[in-house]
């Protein structure tokens, strides 16, 4: 690697190491106060956290200092914040909370960035190139989404992107068992990754070539034998349907957009303005801070669920996609197809968290990295993610930029969900019109140029 790119390279892995340095300590999001009772309830019993068995079946409750919680997040998740917990726990036997504790939970992301930025810099130097890969590597280093998430506000959400995006960078090498063990990890520490799932299982189709069904069987094998590694010692222990129950309340959030700067906030924002604007007057209404709306609340409105209506729209979005992409793309079209994809599920879906796109963000690097084509969508993903955290909590709890919002007359995060609409609108008309099949035949593996 060229001495001056070697520079460049260590000067942004120094400067997000100061970042990240600085921000660890920061208090995040008030999940991380349930993640650190995960992590202190997690280090006594991993596997006692959803509850163990009972009639009718036992809801787990975590108790740490005067936090109650519940969890309905993977077992992976889970096993992360047990290692946080076994860790401050031999330093600290009582687990105080303190900013070290803080810190510590926001680990498993810190972990996950790092693999992510080895993963590119051996695998990604040999599909992308040197200068491809270390820009790649930059691009996730010092992402503003990455860095907000992660560090800032203590999210879990590396711990899921990362493995999944690796595994979409294993398809690429010819690896897809290994893909299919990536992507479980990926699945079972946030569901999210099941939106790329199909991209993923496509491109193990694509690029193994003659031998694509011994490349699925080994993909599905990989999936199923690190899904059950994962869930084993919770049938052991007789927390099957515990875990089961838990996971199963992760869609019954009752939101139309829980923070989403997406179709459905503007839905919320309209209906919340025209219901208030006899009473405080049009002006007043339209000016307002906007506040999540209930999904029930507009059933009880004369609106149709939309729940169904947003699901019906992602699928459709995503299977129109895939449909387009039959023949096959390149490693940097599947990259791009699978950020896209999850671009379209935040956009479209209802439900819909502030930290949802996130996922979308290393895809898109990849797309980058293989193809600079696509670097103007990562990074106009990367600044939509990043603020749409930024906005509803800042760098942490009690550090959110509570009047940002009213700068601009109509809430500011609608004039942004406005954007992301348009973001989504422009990266589909990509997706419909370049040329993405490389292939005659049918299989569109031609290997990424190298940059």
């Amino acid at each position: 690697m060229p001495r001056l790119l070697v520079r460049r390279l260590l000067v942004g892995l120094l400067l997000g190491a100061l970042l990240r340095a600085v921000l660890l300590p920061f208090p995040g999001t008030p999940d991380v106060e349930v993640q650190k009772a995960w992590a202190f309830a997690g280090a006594e019993d991993v596997t006692a956290l959803y509850g163990v068995g009972g009639t009718p079946t036992e809801r787990g409750m975590i108790i740490w200092r005067d936090l109650v919680a519940v969890t309905a997040y993977p077992p992976v998740a889970l096993y992360w914040m047990a290692g946080v917990g076994v860790v401050y726990g031999a330093l600290f036997p009582d687990s105080p909370d303190s900013s070290l504790f803080t810190a510590l939970t926001k680990i498993p992301a810190l972990v996950s960035e790092l693999a992510l930025i080895f993963t590119l810099l051996v695998w990604g130097r040999r599909l992308m190139g040197d200068t491809a890969a270390v820009w790649a590597v930059l691009a996730v280093w010092l992402n503003p989404a990455v860095i907000i998430n992660g560090p800032a506000l203590g999210y879990l959400d590396s711990a899921m992107a990362m493995p999944a995006a690796m595994a979409l960078l294993a398809t690429g090498l010819g690896r897809p068992g290994l893909a299919g063990v990536l992507l479980a990890i990926g699945v079972f520490t946030k569901p999210q990754p099941l939106v790329v799932g199909p991209v993923v299982l496509a491109a193990v189709i694509w690029y193994g070539r003659e031998r694509w069904r011994s490349g699925l069987a080994r993909f599905v094998l990989g999936g199923a034998v690190t899904a059950a590694v994962v869930v084993l010692p919770y049938v052991l222990r007789g927390a099957w349907w515990n875990m089961l129950q838990a996971l199963s309340r992760l869609g019954e959030h009752d939101m139309v957009s829980g923070y989403g700067l997406n179709v459905w906030w503007i839905v919320t924002w309209v209906v919340r303005s025209a219901y208030a604007a006899g009473e405080v007057g049009v002006a007043t209404a339209v000016t307002a801070p906007v506040e999540i709306l209930g999904v029930g609340r507009l059933v009880e409105l004369g609106f149709p669920n939309v729940k169904p209506i947003g699901t019906v729209l992602v699928l459709a979005t995503i299977g129109w996609a895939l449909w387009r992409a039959r023949r096959g793309l390149p490693l940097a079209g599947a990259a791009f197809l699978a950020g896209w994809a999850m671009l379209a599920y935040f956009t479209l879906a209802v439900q819909v968290h502030e930290n949802h796109l996130y996922l979308a963000v290393p895809l898109l690097v990849l797309a980058g990295g293989l193809d600079a084509r696509y670097r103007s969508a990562c990074w106009a993903v990367s600044i939509a993610a990043a603020f749409n955290m930024f906005i509803f909590y800042g760098i942490g709890n009690g550090l959110e930029p509570r009047t940002l919002r009213q700068i601009t007359g109509v809430d500011l995060t609608v004039i942004a969900a406005a954007i992301n609409v348009g973001i989504f609108a422009w990266l589909t008309w990509r997706m419909g019109t370049e040329p993405f099949s490389t292939d005659p035949t049918g299989m569109g593996t031609e290997p990424p140029a190298r940059r």
